[in-house]
């Protein structure tokens, strides 16, 4: 017995201990600025305690009212943007991977950290990115079926093929998407203000990339691959080509002044061209992310890897901002010369390779 009760008391206290910790993380939460891409870096954490504790959109406190409401239209919501936020992650992280900046996150509900004091190209970047990110994973969620109030595009068959091919298969239903996207996404921002009227623009902005960027597949039917009955539907691109689109946007972003009396944003000079839908727009130029400066959310680049031969912004040189670097070598063992012996093995010499790896002093 007395084996069987200090058993129970253990099992009792991990319990007592597991939940303590989520409604630390609740309160805390609660206590500093959030933003629902935080569903993006959280989902997994909170996955672990479900057999303690059921979470779903009305206990998500970094989510405003309205998000929450449109969060328990359905069943599978909230995977579903905690999807697109991970996505929108990522596709960053992926985008600048070899610049200075390179979409460092934090373990905050803010997810970019102090980056975002600053109204820059990257800002920009990341709220069409995030934006992008909860219409592409809902869009496809509503093609596969996943979702309740959307499907296939209802509309599509109705568009005139001028006889070139048969309308079929399930057409991405991105009005649905970029509906719902707009109305999750957009409702916390302050629409009379110059920091949230370029929030909205770039959050549009990357809903814009996904329309551009549809494409056509078809397939085709009949005797001998004669295609006398061609079927096509339209489709979102792989969204790694939606995170390329916006950040050639990044690029060539466009600098731009808040107007007060008509509430507007416009170009900082007139000999400047005027963004389009699809352009992404910053108030504030970006600072240099060469050093470690916490106020500007930089972590620096001392440290970071960089291509000696390149003279890119990967390379060693603009890499490190003139800093130099300092090289690590080191043997590696690949497998090589391999032979195929019937039937059925591989058999692979080792083979030693001297490989040079450069980082910023």
């Amino acid at each position: 017995m007395p084996c069987i009760y200090d058993a129970r008391s253990r099992q009792l206290t991990d319990m007592v201990e597991v939940v303590t910790v989520v409604l630390t993380f609740v309160c805390i939460v609660q206590s500093v600025h959030a933003s629902w891409w935080y569903l993006g870096v959280a989902s997994s954490a909170l996955e672990a305690d479900t057999a303690f504790m059921e979470f779903d959109c009305d206990s998500m406190p970094y989510l405003a009212p309205r998000q929450r409401e449109l969060c328990g239209t359905s069943r599978n919501m909230l995977d579903v943007i905690s999807e697109g936020a991970s996505m929108g992650i990522d596709e960053c992280q992926h985008e600048f991977r070899d610049r200075r900046w390179n979409c460092t996150t934090f373990n905050e509900t803010t997810v970019f950290g102090k980056v975002l004091n600053i109204k820059s190209r990257e800002t920009a970047y990341i709220y069409s990115i995030q934006s992008a990110g909860v219409m592409y994973a809902i869009t496809r969620a509503c093609a596969k079926g996943e979702l309740d109030h959307c499907g296939c595009d209802p509309n599509i068959r109705n568009v005139d093929t001028e006889q070139e091919f048969e309308w079929g298969g399930c057409s991405h239903n991105v009005k649905y998407g970029e509906k719902f996207t707009k109305e999750f996404v957009d409702t916390s921002e302050m629409k009379l203000s110059a920091t949230g009227m370029m929030n909205l623009w770039n959050n549009q902005a990357g809903r814009k990339g996904i329309h551009h960027n549809m494409k056509l597949l078809c397939k085709c039917h009949g005797v001998s691959g004669s295609c006398s009955i061609k079927i096509c539907w339209r489709t979102m691109p792989p969204f790694r080509a939606i995170g390329g689109f916006l950040k050639d946007r990044f690029d060539g972003a466009s600098k731009v002044k808040f107007n007060k009396k008509q509430t507007k944003l416009r170009p900082v000079s007139r000999r400047q061209k005027r963004p389009t839908k699809k352009d992404l727009v910053y108030l504030e130029e970006s600072p240099d992310y060469c050093n470690y400066n916490p106020t500007h959310g930089s972590m620096g680049t001392t440290g970071r890897q960089c291509n000696q031969t390149s003279i890119g912004l990967d390379g060693c040189k603009l890499m490190c901002c003139g800093r130099g670097y300092y090289t690590i070598v080191r043997d590696i063992k690949e497998d090589c010369d391999c032979k195929f012996f019937w039937c059925c093995r591989v058999v692979c010499k080792k083979c030693t390779k001297v490989l040079e790896e450069h980082f910023c002093n």
